[in-house]
């Protein structure tokens, strides 16, 4: 009889610990749903059958001309200034071997996006264009533990007029950001990693599960829509009533799909009907 109530205490221990580790911060869900009103435009509202390739500024023009805000990505270059770019390589996107933190921005301004004369903006040349016109969810790329990145996108933010909100896979970059600003809404990024993604599994399991929802405590979750069965997220929406922007939607019948189930759409491929 002791040995089953040990057991049972040892598991409720392990449980209450899980949900101490993936509870998010509790207290702006309503701000977040004045963001999640809008449909949010992946990498802006880009079409290669038109020549506008991802993440660049005609992208951006034509999400905010059609009425949708924006998600892009920022990465920072070797002489730290701050670009909007996807991939941690240049070769699928530009050609070329070598990384956005690697180069100069002058460097990277001589490349070309997916055989277009586009080159990769600098975060400030989008912030220009859109004006506060359009709401912007930032994601931040930072490799590693250290938050360099955030000492120089911190600044630019404050001095934004416009609404944004700021997400990433890195919940050590979230947390660096909310040190250095709480103002912002901040999301924390994550999926059921493919096992073709070269992710340490210990990250794999504490991300995919939201534990690591305890070095930042988000605001929201932003998760991969295909990948939703899985406990912590389960319990975060259910049970902590977190708000979720789920992405990448890329098909009319999953996107009304998700507007019933979630929060927020992040979307590309099509053009979600205007609710706004």
């Amino acid at each position: 009889m002791a040995a089953i109530i040990w057991t049972i205490g040892i598991l409720a221990g392990v449980f209450c610990l899980f949900l101490w580790l993936i509870h998010p911060a509790m207290g702006r869900k309503n701000e977040c749903l004045k963001f999640a009103a809008w449909d949010y435009a992946h990498r802006g509202l880009w079409d290669m059958d038109l020549g506008i390739p991802e993440n660049s500024m005609p992208a951006f023009r034509r999400a905010v001309e059609n009425g949708y805000a924006i998600e892009l990505d920022v990465h920072l270059t070797a002489d730290r200034q701050l670009v909007v770019f996807h991939d941690d390589t240049l070769n699928r996107v530009c050609g070329v071997q070598g990384t956005p933190e690697s180069m100069t921005l002058e460097e990277l301004h001589k490349l070309r996006l997916s055989g277009t004369q586009e080159h990769m903006p600098t975060l400030q040349d989008v912030l220009s264009l859109v004006d506060g016109q359009s709401p912007i969810l930032v994601e931040i790329k930072q490799p590693a533990v250290h938050s360099e990145i955030c000492r120089y996108l911190v600044p630019v933010m404050q001095a934004y007029p416009g609404p944004f909100l700021i997400e990433s896979f890195n919940p050590f970059a979230l947390r660096a950001y909310k040190k250095a600003d709480p103002t912002p809404l901040l999301g924390l990024l994550s999926e059921r990693y493919p096992s073709s993604l070269n992710v340490n599994p210990l990250v794999k399991i504490l991300s995919t599960s939201l534990m690591l929802d305890a070095i930042c405590r988000p605001d929201f979750i932003a998760y991969n829509y295909r990948t939703i069965n899985v406990t912590g997220f389960i319990l975060v929406k259910n049970l902590f009533r977190a708000p979720v922007f789920v992405w990448t939607v890329r098909k009319e019948k999953d996107y009304h799909r998700c507007r019933e189930l979630y929060d927020a759409v992040i979307f590309e491929h099509f053009q979600p009907e205007k609710r706004r």
